[in-house]
């Protein structure tokens, strides 16, 4: 099916030239379900200029006359397929009727970027252009493939148009300085706050850049982050949503040209907003049964101010089709529950009420992607009819919960002339019930063609979608159309122009842009605002690609103004009264962070009772209780308290009763020194830290006085005696709770978490203290060219090469002959269903430069008591971290084909490093004597460097002296 990447040309030729090296019989292998939550940390972090600084990028071109110009396009790592299957129903089952009844007319419309900015920029065309925007209370922020710019909401210009990796600049990486497109922009109507993000396919694995601005002012600072993606696919098309507890997101991952199904992620949004240099997302993987992309996810975003419930899941959106065997044509919806204080216990399920049988729809279009004809001279576009349009809008509307999305359906029955209309959805809950459909209709007819959709509801239900238009004679359009609440359902009013189109685009027609946007203004919650593509004759003229945007807004004359109260003011230090920078206060879900001024701004809530907090770090938080009727805007200033700060304790073992095996026992009476160190704002006066019973602590002894503690000043450390409660099992965590005082002065508690217990080795070895060109004592090799050619060096070694620690390590080389080799440790038993294998992993096995196709790979297999050897994982053993990567091809004969395995390099940059693997033993091990066994399969293509291993533990369980 249709899908798109962007892919810079010099990729795609590596690819191509790599792929023709093999079979082109080739069949994807099965790839790895992720049937629990994953998650990563941020790769890279840094803090912005303001936008408003970013220096105008030098013109290439001044005058834009026609002629050749170079094109980059935004390339697809899939040849689309699926050719026209008849759909078993004759139409589109529920086409709009359209009333006699007017849209309103835009109250403004200007031209936004377009690719005469791409040449000022980059001296070159883009294509598609996969224009986006969001609007928020004071600006329009529009971003293309690949410019961004914000405009104030009379449509002037606040900024040129900028590249938004200047905003990912300051990152230092690889990606800061490519821009490789598929833009979001997103507000945050909860926190006053904008998300700019782009992907980077610069190598795999590939990232997703993410920036939020550090106030409501998308002219000011961001937060920049890299996140590297799970595994080796390519994180197409990425879509994001904003909900209070997450920065939801969706992308439709390629193996190579192979679709390999959805990635669903959830990113820290208290983190993100905070700049907190850990962000984390939670991933799961929803695997494809085709290669060919049918259907795909796209997470809900929050319009409005009105919140969910707390705890409310994010709702993602797919849908079925009986032209993909699909037993019926519906709307799937899952629930993302995300918790990034215990990520395990993450999930993402489909809902009760999915899958929800819809009118009957047909998402095909003929093979390729010529589907939708253009007057001549253009050539025919895509209709991207496999997916649905971006966004999904969620709207709490107080006593419903409604969803509002669509897509791009066939509407003629023959293969030719392709003719699409945009199938409206509108699906709506009332309290714990599941949602169903109020809306299912289909704009269109078959003498025209719509496509590429996107839709919104205002604060009254009032629905909008605006979507391209093309006939035979009528060149592409940006149009609207949509219906009050208290208007039938399934008849919509007569469609209003935001701009008509005077020319077409003539070569590669069908890099039309994949997605559209269309938003509301929070500023009222009435006034849609959308953006699209479009020609003149004029600018056909310059070139083939010079494709132009447009933005505009408009409201019905039936809204009024949305339910609302504001609070303002600014945050000062008690102590100086200067301002405070980076303040967040908080509301509930509604929150704001101070700008260099102190001032907060307007943070907008619905009219009710709250409690208003401001914090910052280094000061004593305040807060004031408030009762705001609609319509009401209160100022509360707030004046904050200096404080000492103490974080990230270090502690040491400085005595046991009884044993010294170097952690507390249960029943054991210890002494640990605990250092603190004044990260705060203020000195301390005298210091005194009580240690609290409780948490398997009992027995504290005195508190302990640290003093006067002067800000960023020494690590002060301080004894504390304490027994271990007999009741905890060894290996348990105490925890350690320090009270704080310093005179009057209640500093809060200190948290600390103590392992007990020492773990207990069950096997262990670095090499370090074997002869080079060998193998430790008792273990084994062996090795073996299938082909019976001569004997190559394959055999398992230790090397002095490459070491994690110490000098050396065991490797094996990666050979461009098909042949084994395999490395055995000796015989160990295991005694209890907890063990745990980890070791320091290099490898950089033969695959294509997509990692793709896995040609070289190597696996971990484990023997139990008399049983067979089997993979790690079929044996019953989980990857914590450090896992394969993927199947391993069975293109070429190697021995492996089929089964999973590492290939590629290990680590995420274009250098193979050493990276720490993990994994929990079988629990059938417990009682056993095992062995492990590590082995390399290559096949008839290239060689590369091998594979080492080093610092190789086996825990099993905890000793305790105290006999716990």
């Amino acid at each position: 099916m249709k899908k798109k990447a962007i892919l810079i040309f010099v990729v795609i030729c590596i690819v191509s030239f790599a792929l023709q090296q093999r079979s082109s019989a080739v069949e994807a292998g099965a790839e790895i379900e992720i049937i629990r939550p994953e998650v990563r940390t941020a790769t890279a972090f840094a803090e912005t200029r303001p936008v408003a600084e970013f220096a105008r990028i030098p013109a290439r071109v001044r005058d834009h006359k026609p002629g050749n110009v170079t094109v980059r396009e935004i390339l697809s790592p899939q040849t689309p397929g699926g050719a026209y299957n008849k759909s078993p129903h004759d139409n589109d089952g529920a086409v709009a009727k359209t009333s006699a009844v007017p849209m309103p007319g835009t109250s403004l419309s200007f031209d936004g970027l377009s690719n005469f900015d791409n040449i000022n920029t980059y001296g070159l065309v883009i294509i598609p252009p996969d224009m986006t925007g969001d609007v928020g209370p004071d600006n329009y922020v529009q971003a293309v493939n690949a410019l961004v710019r914000v405009y104030d909401k009379n449509g002037g210009a606040l900024t040129p148009p900028f590249k938004m990796s200047q905003l990912f600049a300051p990152l230092g990486t690889p990606c800061s300085t490519r821009d490789d497109g598929d833009p979001v922009v997103l507000y945050d109507p909860l926190a006053d706050r904008w998300l700019l993000s782009q992907y980077c396919n610069n190598f795999p694995p590939f990232r997703q850049m993410i920036a939020v601005s550090k106030t409501g002012d998308p002219t000011g600072a961001y937060f920049a982050y890299e996140f590297v993606m799970p595994n080796n696919r390519i994180n197409d098309f990425p879509k994001f949503g904003v909900w209070p507890d997450a920065f939801y997101m969706s992308d439709e991952e390629f193996l190579g040209s192979d679709y390999a199904g959805a990635g669903l992620f959830a990113f820290d949004r208290d983190k993100l907003l905070a700049g907190d240099p850990t962000a984390s997302y939670i991933y799961f993987n929803r695997p494809s049964t085709s290669i060919n992309r049918q259907s795909n996810f796209l997470p809900s975003d929050l319009d409005g101010i009105r919140p969910p419930a707390s705890g409310t899941p994010n709702i993602f959106v797919s849908y079925t089709a009986t032209e993909y065997g699909d037993a019926q044509d519906a709307i799937r919806l899952f629930d993302f529950h995300a918790d990034f204080a215990n990520p395990a216990n993450s999930t993402f399920t489909e809902r009760l009420e999915s899958p929800l049988a819809v009118a009957a729809f047909d998402p095909t279009s003929p093979g390729g992607r010529s589907d939708i004809s253009q007057p001549a001279p253009g050539e025919k576009m895509d209709s991207n009819s496999d997916r649905i349009n971006y966004r999904v809008a969620y709207r709490n509307l107080g006593s419903q919960e409604s969803l509002v999305f669509n897509q791009t359906v066939r509407l003629a029955q023959e293969p030719d002339p392709y003719r699409g209309g945009v199938r409206l959805y509108q699906l709506r809950r009332t309290g714990t019930s599941g949602f169903a459909p109020t809306e299912q209709s289909t704009i269109g007819n078959n003498s025209s063609t719509r496509w590429i959709g996107s839709a919104a509801e205002d604060h009254q239900g009032n629905l909008a979608v605006t979507y391209n238009l093309v006939t035979d004679d009528k060149k592409p359009s940006i149009l609207y159309t949509g219906r009050l609440a208290s208007e039938p359902a399934g008849t919509f009013r007569s469609e209003a122009s935001l701009v008509d189109g005077t020319g077409v685009q003539k070569a590669f027609g069908w890099r039309w842009g994949d997605y559209s946007g269309m938003s509301v203004d929070p500023s009222d919650d009435c006034t849609f605002w959308m953006t699209g593509e479009y020609y003149t004759q004029a600018s056909q003229d310059v070139s083939d690609f010079t494709w132009l945007t447009r933005i505009g807004k408009f409201k019905f004359a039936e809204c009024t103004i949305a339910p609302r109260s504001g609070v303002t003011g600014a945050v000062t230090n008690a102590s100086t009264g200067l301002p405070i920078t980076g303040a967040r206060v908080s509301a509930s879900v509604y929150s704001r962070n101070t700008a260099a001024t102190g001032s907060y701004g307007n943070m907008v809530v619905l009219p009710g009772p709250y409690t208003v907090t401001a914090a910052a770090r280094g000061f004593r938080s305040q807060s004031v209780a408030v009762n705001l009727t609609d319509g009401q805007t209160i100022t509360q200033n707030f004046a904050l308290m200096p404080v000492a700060v103490f974080e990230n304790p270090t502690t040491q073992l400085a005595a046991e009763s009884c044993g010294t095996n170097g952690a507390p026992d249960p029943g054991e009476t210890v002494t640990i020194h605990i250092g603190l160190r004044n990260t705060g704002m203020v000195n301390t006066q005298n210091l005194i830290a009580s240690l609290q019973s409780g948490g398997g602590v009992t027995t504290t002894g005195a508190p302990q006085t640290y003093g006067t503690m002067v800000v960023n000043g020494a690590v002060v450390t301080r004894p504390f005696t304490f027994t271990v409660s007999s009741g905890v099992i060894c290996g348990s965590p105490v925890t350690l709770t320090l009270q704080l005082q310093d005179g009057a002065d209640n500093l809060g508690n200190i948290v600390i978490m103590l392992p007990t217990g020492k773990p207990k080795i069950a096997f262990q070895q670095n090499f370090d203290r074997s002869p080079q060109a060998q193998l430790p004592p008792r273990w084994m090799r062996s090795a073996v060219n299938i082909d019976g050619l001569p004997d190559y060096p394959r055999n398992w070694t230790v090397s002095a090469r490459r070491s994690r620690s110490g000098l050396k390590s065991a490797f094996a080389p990666d050979l461009n002959q098909v042949g084994l080799s395999e490395m055995v440790t000796p015989v160990f038993h295991i005694d209890t269903p907890s063990a745990r294998l980890t070791f320091q992993n290099w490898y950089e096995l033969e695959t294509t430069f997509l990692r793709n196709r896995l040609y070289d790979g190597s696996v971990l297999e484990i023997k139990i008591g008399n049983g067979d050897w089997q993979d790690i994982l079929a044996a019953g053993g989980v990857f914590e971290s450090g896992g394969y990567d993927g199947t391993i091809d069975g293109c070429c004969r190697n021995p492996l084909a089929g089964r999973q395995g590492w290939s590629g390099r290990s680590g995420i940059n274009q250098v193979s490093e050493f990276i720490p693997t993990s994994a929990r033993l079988p629990a059938a091990a417990a009682g056993q004597n095992i062995q492990l066994r590590w082995r390399i399969g290559t096949d008839i293509g290239t060689f590369r460097e091998g594979q080492y291993i080093d610092d190789l533990t086996v825990t099993d369980g905890f000793v305790c002296s105290c006999g716990g």
